[in-house]
């Protein structure tokens, strides 16, 4: 099962990074394309490895254009882009299966909030949408949910989503822990759930972070975390809480392999991703092992 952190410091972007991940200083886009199409290469021959390059010096309209010209920065090479001051870093995305992977996952939660009445317009999913907490910082995820509270005008505008998906190959698990630390740092925990999803050949893991209530121990124990697994569906991350009350950890793993799910039902609170107690109808997510079946069958 995956640790704790013992408390919710900012993260760094070199953290937990694989050892094999590449390190640029920019001078030019075609460098950048180099290194990215060097990284898909190896992720398509081994289909698993290194998916992240660290670029420093970067100015402000190399970050811009990084950020919103996905289509062309690095010619057709699909990516996140995360930065922090002048350095950025890079996740490659290997191929459309595992972009393919966090939208099946988006899908299936959707089908669930529809069978409990809630009509599709108050299910906004705002795909790789970037978040600038502050000047210098921003980030993007493989996908983010905003309910109906967060988006006062129908759009997004710029607000937190209650709920992210972080994926990956396997060997970049705990740099998506990271990832997953870093919503909820970045947004002072107004991000309340984070789904990572490590991709491998023979078995794909999904897991459930969010924040410890407050008055959880610190660090937190092994056994106080077997107590906070096993009442999961009764402690949702609660509203928002000063940062040094707040500690992420890993509620919940589930593990699918061809054909096989170890670990399902896996819970999302509704009262967490919409920001309101459920009404009539409407209860908890509950994605069952046929949920997770269907969720990767592309992947095997």
């Amino acid at each position: 099962m995956a640790e704790s952190d013992q408390n919710l410091s900012f993260t760094s972007l070199m953290s937990a990074l694989p050892p094999e991940h590449i390190v640029r200083t920019f001078s030019h886009f075609k460098g950048l394309r180099l290194g990215a199409e060097q990284i898909l290469k190896s992720l398509r021959e081994k289909g698993d490895g290194n998916q992240f390059m660290v670029i420093h010096n970067l100015l402000a309209r190399i970050i811009e254009e990084l950020d919103e010209e996905h289509h062309s920065s690095l010619g057709d090479i699909n990516y996140r882009f995360q930065w922090e001051g002048t350095t950025g870093l890079i996740k490659v995305v290997p191929s459309e299966r595992h972009d393919a992977t966090s939208n099946n996952l988006g899908r299936a939660i959707d089908r669930k909030l529809t069978a409990m009445g809630i009509r599709w317009s108050d299910m906004v999913w705002a795909g790789t949408s970037t978040y600038k907490p502050t000047a210098g910082v921003g980030k993007q995820g493989d996908q983010a949910f905003l309910p109906p509270a967060r988006c006062p005008n129908g759009l997004p505008s710029g607000s937190w989503p209650t709920f992210a998906i972080e994926a990956g190959v396997s060997e970049s698990i705990s740099r998506l822990r990271e990832d997953a630390r870093r919503w909820f740092i970045i947004s002072e925990g107004l991000v309340r759930i984070v789904i990572i999803v490590s991709i491998k050949s023979s078995q794909v893991t999904f897991e459930r972070w969010q924040l410890a209530p407050s008055n959880a121990p610190r660090p937190l124990t092994r056994a106080y975390l077997s107590t906070l697994r096993a009442q999961t569906p009764n402690i949702p991350p609660l509203t928002i809480q000063p940062n040094t009350s707040q500690q992420p950890y890993s509620v919940q793993e589930v593990y699918v392999e061809p054909n096989r799910v170890i670990g399902a039902p896996l819970v999302i609170p509704f009262v967490a991703i919409y920001d309101r107690l459920p009404g009539p109808g409407e209860y908890d997510i509950l994605l069952n092992a046929q949920d997770f079946l269907e969720i990767t069958e592309k992947l095997f």
